[in-house]
């Protein structure tokens, strides 16, 4: 690795490292801080080997303004091309807290307050008549609206809930966020991002939107080589497409070294500095307002996660773009701060937190000539993973998970490893369980039941039977498509008498042709059916996106 801008020796792994580190560097002679930069660059190594990653920044930051950016891989593997302090990446989801700062900073200036009706602001916005949604509520990921629906979908947008009333994480929301900026402000949010953040923070090269004429400027972004089939560990990378974004949840794209400035800033507003174009009065309430959500440990507001590890509280945001996977910590009382990005799918559901939550902890631990934590295991825990182990069989054949860390399965012939995924979910590599997640149920604590797509296997020693399917549901079941890289697929399939998206997401009838998906009752995700021909649809509309059938 290149650190301090110096070569070192031994690259036994094979791959391009450069670091860039401007003005003031990490002094050596403080105590730990030499072996703390070590373990972050050890780590870091670790996550680009583990995780299968084509390429990786990591940016570092004091409260004394001393920084230092370590790179991982290469800005284009195929290549070779290696990072340096030029390579921009897409932050994604991260965009979030720029756009909360430039709405704080309008209220500030008496031009909007955040108890502001949105829709008598913007009447011209889709949303339900009588709406009582306030640029707070969008603010804080609890207006009720659904995830990723477009902003003008057929019949408009809709709530699943009155505001506040339970937390639903809202891309969609932090899209009307942006444009209410725009409204407000007459002036495009690239514009805003650049005059009242990137320029006095002196980040010289972030961009407020993402376009193809920039596209030279970045790293080259990975995403599976199936983009059907669910992603595990070690599955075949390919280039992925160029899309551009210029809405307010997930516009910026930055460099390491240019994110560090905005890390300080989040920082000093913490502190009630002034920070943000904010005074520090009002920069203290933007950083330090939160409501509950359903992620225990976790809070939310103003596009800020508010987390907490081992008795430490952290400002926190990850980013997922098509092609990118990026994640910030800033610990509150030390003021430390990472930011990582990587060239990986945000779908391959992986984001570098476990990196920069580590790097924050290491050199708070130096700075304050303490011993260095241990960095977390990659390997996600399965207390009760013997529960698993055992041969299960069904009419699509069988198979065995087997006992180790991790866990493995074995059918025809071939035998992969599981990885966990989810509560009761796991996925693999195995050819012959690709395509789906595979989802484990439990009788009075037992594992009894395992879930396959539209396959369902009873464990043998389970002593019971398969649920009974519905043909008329049946019907509904299919491989639809969405030409949008952003969507892709939406595999549709009846199990167990059930309609489900996948493996493990339910998708339950609320009405005439109107579905409720996800586990929640509130859950605000609504699909439909169209288009019918010989009783089974051609269209598959979810949550306002159309997705057309497309079966093999």
């Amino acid at each position: 690795m290149d650190l301090s801008r110096r070569q070192f020796a031994g690259r036994a792994l094979g791959f391009a490292v450069a670091a860039h580190l401007p003005g003031t560097v990490f002094a050596q002679g403080r105590p730990n801080l030499s072996e703390a930069l070590a373990a972050i660059r050890s780590y870091g190594e670790k996550h680009r080997s583990y995780f299968n990653l084509p390429g990786m920044t990591l940016g570092l930051i004091t409260p004394d303004g001393q920084q230092n950016v370590l790179n991982f891989g290469y800005a284009n593997a195929d290549a070779r091309t290696p990072i340096t302090s030029d390579t921009m990446f897409q932050i994604g989801s991260i965009t979030k807290a720029m756009t909360a700062a430039v709405l704080h900073q309008l209220a500030a200036e008496g031009r909007l307050r955040l108890t502001d009706r949105v829709s008598r602001i913007m009447p011209g916005l889709s949303l339900p008549a009588a709406n009582s949604i306030e640029v707070r509520h969008l603010l804080d990921h609890v207006a009720g609206l659904p995830t990723d629906a477009p902003l003008f979908p057929d019949g408009g947008l809709w709530t699943a809930y009155a505001p506040g009333a339970h937390w639903h994480y809202s891309n969609t929301g932090y899209e009307i966020l942006g444009k209410l900026a725009e409204h407000v402000a007459q002036q495009p949010l690239m514009q805003l991002f650049r005059d009242r953040l990137f320029v006095p923070l002196g980040m010289t090269r972030s961009r407020g939107a993402i376009l193809g004429r920039d596209r030279a400027l970045y790293a080259q972004g990975y995403e599976a080589a199936d983009p059907i089939a669910v992603y595990a560990r070690g599955a075949p990378l390919r280039p992925a497409p160029w899309v551009d974004v210029t809405a307010g949840m997930g516009c910026v794209g930055s460099t390491a070294e240019d994110m560090l400035p905005f890390l300080r800033a989040l920082a000093n507003a913490a502190k009630g500095n002034p920070a943000l174009g904010l005074s520090g009065e009002e920069a203290r309430a933007f950083a330090s307002h939160a409501v509950a959500t359903d992620t225990p440990g976790m809070s939310y507001g103003n596009g800020l996660m508010h987390v907490g590890n081992g008795g430490r509280a952290y400002l926190h945001h990850t980013g997922g773009m098509l092609s990118f996977s990026s994640s910030f910590h800033v610990d509150v009382a030390s003021g430390v701060g990472a930011f990582a990005s990587s060239t990986i799918t945000a779908f391959a559901d992986y984001r570098p937190r476990l990196l920069t939550r580590f790097a924050v902890d290491a050199l708070t631990a130096a700075l304050s000539a303490h011993p260095l934590p241990p960095p977390p295991s990659l390997q996600a825990r399965l207390p009760n993973a013997a529960s698993y182990v055992g041969r299960y069989e069904g009419p699509a054949g069988a198979f065995e998970v087997k006992p180790g860390a991790p866990l493995s399965i074995s059918a025809g012939g071939d035998e992969a490893l599981l990885e966990v995924a989810g509560e009761e979910v796991f996925r693999t590599t195995h050819p012959l369980f690709r395509n789906f997640s595979i989802l484990f149920e439990r009788t009075r604590g037992k594992v009894t039941l395992a879930s396959f797509g539209s396959n369902s296997f009873l464990r043998v020693d389970a002593g019971a039977g398969l649920p009974p399917t519905d043909p008329s549901l049946r019907r509904l079941a299919g491989r639809y498509i969405n030409d949008n890289p952003w969507y892709g697929g939406a595999q549709v399939v009846e199990r167990g008498g059930k309609l489900w998206l996948g493996t493990e997401t339910p998708i339950t009838s609320i009405g005439e042709n109107l579905w409720r998906v996800g586990r929640e009752g509130w859950s605000p995700e609504r699909a439909s059916f169209a288009n019918f021909i010989d009783g089974r649809p051609q269209t598959f509309i979810l949550s306002g996106e159309k997705f057309l059938r497309h079966d093999v």
